[in-house]
């Protein structure tokens, strides 16, 4: 009975420290037809983020960039971001209601590298130029640049995102 209840203790343990220690992740892409609708409403654009399984330089730019960009913005302050795998084959409803795998939805944008960062509008047009790969000495102000770009393409004036 007291190995039981040691065996149980130490497996909840094991739970909690688990589901403590899993890491936050970004939003997978699901709906562009829903996230068209926010990106119009709000006049910001989505932020595609595609990624290969196993990528390092996609686990820097998700866990170093992304994730805390998102965590220090709140409400309508932060961006639409979504991820896509470029050899994934989960479903995703594209902008004309079409529902592609995330493989054909990397094709369809012409993905040629991962990681890859495209600033989309909610027509599923690309505003800017897209950001490839995640060993740059000034990530963030990259980033920023962009997302600024194609916010100021998406409302027609400047916006400051910082």
């Amino acid at each position: 009975m007291k190995f039981y209840r040691l065996y149980l203790a130490m497996s909840f343990m094991v739970f909690v420290s688990l589901a403590i220690a899993a890491p936050y992740d970004l939003p997978k892409a699901e709906n562009f037809q829903t996230d068209a609708q926010i990106s119009l409403a709000d006049k910001k654009p989505i932020v595609v983020f595609f990624t290969l399984p196993n990528c390092s330089y996609c686990r820097i730019v998700r866990y170093d960039y992304l994730l805390p960009l998102l965590k220090q913005r709140a409400g309508k302050d932060s961006p639409i971001i979504r991820e896509i795998s470029v050899t994934g084959q989960e479903l995703v409803s594209n902008f004309d209601g079409r529902r592609l795998t995330e493989a054909a939805l990397a094709e369809r944008f012409k993905v040629q590298m991962t990681p890859t960062i495209m600033f989309i509008n909610n027509e599923g047009e690309i505003l800017t130029d897209s950001i490839l790969g995640g060993d740059h000495a000034n990530y963030v102000a990259l980033f920023d640049r962009a997302l600024e770009d194609a916010s100021k393409k998406m409302t027609g004036k400047r916006i400051r995102v910082r």
